[in-house]
């Protein structure tokens, strides 16, 4: 997906329940879903972390971050440096995890976004750190069977995020946004004027930013790319100090994006939805304090999940069916007080969900509630 703000990684979802959302199917009862079990993680370096998921099939789920990232104190607390670590990328597959090469990143890397357009056609991307006081530069590579081979990004690139899927492959740069056509980048559009906080492309005439007007000033922005020129949308804030952190376009007349806001105490979670007209926020289910990611499965529902706050050992789980978004009970994480999810994927065919996040104690935490 296109880049999130990191800062903002805990969204919360509000639910639609006036708003109609035509299309989707109504699933099972909430209480069918949500029983997650803890999948076995293989050995990473101390001061490992997990930032993303992808799932083409159940033999085609990807966990990416990395490991032996090292924090270097510095002689004033909350001072130091950060010595970056490995990349991680793993596959599950036959009930294993494998993993393969990284051509170009053997080591002082991060792996922040992991896309699978189909179970071997799978996309990565994150920074690649040289000398400690280099600034990183943008890596992405994709998937051959074997290996991951790197593939050069646009020229002059300072930051990149890849966004594949079945329809095409496509990647946000500091500059501008880009499809991969014929072995290279075409540009579609050079940024909007704004602070871009998450984005995401549906097709070549249909892109998103969400955001700031600046970074100075602080009044949410949406821009809309039709193929032609950037249009500023009405965006009605629901709560003071609102910031966006993940979105998801089903149609020009119907999209998702979760945020939230830290001007409260506990912070507020954040779901609006665009209808053709305007950016609306609507209330969410209780218990929840943020969510992070949404995601589709393939038989239209929308999930979206984040933090508990009512019991923050289980993840907060949320689904939209019928015109409204419903609370999903979910498995506790066994042994542990707090799951922060962090990212999220619905595996195609069999609808199973997979989630990641850390935990109080210990490194971080893959979980499914499927096979």
């Amino acid at each position: 997906m296109i880049p999130r703000t990191t800062s903002l990684r805990a969204a919360a979802v509000l639910a639609a329940g006036a708003l109609a959302l035509g299309g989707h199917a109504a699933p099972a009862s909430a209480a069918d879903r949500g029983g997650f079990t803890p999948v076995p993680l293989p050995f990473f370096w101390p001061n490992n972390n997990l930032y993303d998921v992808a799932a083409a099939s159940s033999d085609s789920v990807w966990i990416a971050g990395n490991q032996g990232e090292l924090v270097v104190p510095g002689p004033i607390p909350g001072t130091g440096r950060i010595v970056p670590g490995n990349p991680v990328v793993r596959r599950w597959k036959g009930g294993r995890w494998v993993e393969y090469d990284l051509q170009g990143l053997a080591s002082r890397g991060t792996i922040t976004d992991v896309d699978a357009a189909g179970p071997e056609d799978v996309w990565i991307s994150g920074p690649k750190y040289g000398s400690d006081d280099a600034a990183p530069v943008p890596y992405a590579a994709r998937f051959t069977g074997s290996r991951f081979e790197q593939v050069a990004l646009p020229s002059g690139a300072r930051s990149a995020s890849l966004q594949a899927n079945a329809d095409g492959v496509w990647v946000g740069t500091d500059t501008g946004f880009y499809r991969r056509a014929g072995g290279g980048w075409t540009l579609l559009t050079a940024l909007p004027g704004m602070r871009r906080q998450t984005s995401y492309i549906r097709a070549d005439d249909d892109i998103w930013v969400l955001g700031t007007a600046s970074s100075t000033d602080e009044t949410l922005a949406a821009r809309h790319w039709d193929g032609r020129s950037w249009q500023s949308v009405p965006v009605h804030e629901p709560v003071p100090g609102t910031g966006f952190t993940d979105m998801l376009a089903l149609s020009p007349t119907d999209a998702w994006a979760t945020g939230i806001s830290y001007s409260t105490s506990p912070a507020t979670p954040v779901l609006m939805h665009w209808d053709g007209t305007a950016w609306t926020g609507v209330t969410p289910p209780p218990g929840l304090n943020a969510l992070t990611r949404i995601a589709r499965g393939g038989d239209g529902t929308l999930w979206a999940v984040g933090h508990s706050l009512d019991d923050p050992a289980r993840p907060g789980l949320i689904r939209y069916g019928g015109g409204a978004w419903e609370r999903v009970p979910a498995t506790a994480v066994p042994n542990r007080r707090n799951f922060y999810a962090g990212a999220l994927a619905v595996v195609p065919g069999t609808g199973a969900l997979w989630t990641l996040g850390t935990v109080d104690i210990g490194g971080p935490v893959v979980l499914t509630d499927g096979p």
